[in-house]
């Protein structure tokens, strides 16, 4: 009886400590970071959770925002790409304009001349990125030099005033 016992003790601590090892890997996967191949016009998206384009538009009418996740949320992909110059058939894209509401999109379509930002985020907050672009007269996004990449929610400029 005592022998039982003590291997059921086992057992549950072994238990244990396979289950704290699975959760303390699923923790551990922590890349989601992106980055824009200028000369191919893609988005590589390390772990796609929430991607989100957003115009940093003045005028009120001028607004929208593209809001990208993966079609299957099962999905375990490392990487994902977007395309911004043809269509994407393992994401889902969904344009918000400000006063219509939002369209299912196959394809993530960006003004010329405009300011863009670009945030990665999800996982209760523990994920978040933004990144600043902008477009040329061609509507080919391009890496803003002249700002930096915020990587926690508390450097946004929406959450500090």
């Amino acid at each position: 009886m005592v022998e039982r016992i003590y291997r059921i003790g086992k057992m549950k601590k072994t238990i244990q400590t396979v289950f704290m090892f699975v959760a303390l890997c699923n923790f551990m996967v922590s890349d989601h970071s992106f980055m824009l191949d200028e000369k191919r016009q893609i988005i590589v998206v390390h772990n796609l959770l929430i991607l989100e384009i957003e115009s940093d538009s003045n005028q009120i009418d001028d607004g929208h925002l593209f809001f990208i996740t993966k079609k299957d949320p099962y999905e375990t992909r490392i990487t994902d790409t977007i395309r911004l110059q043809g269509t994407t058939t393992e994401i889902s894209v969904k344009e918000i304009m400000t006063g219509t509401g939002f369209r299912k999109k196959t394809r993530v379509k960006l003004r010329p001349n405009s300011k863009y930002t670009i945030t990665h985020s999800g996982m209760g907050g523990r994920v978040f990125i933004q990144e600043f672009f902008w477009t040329d007269s061609n509507a080919i996004l391009r890496v803003d030099s002249t700002k930096k990449r915020i990587t926690s929610p508390l450097q946004s400029k929406e959450i500090v005033p």
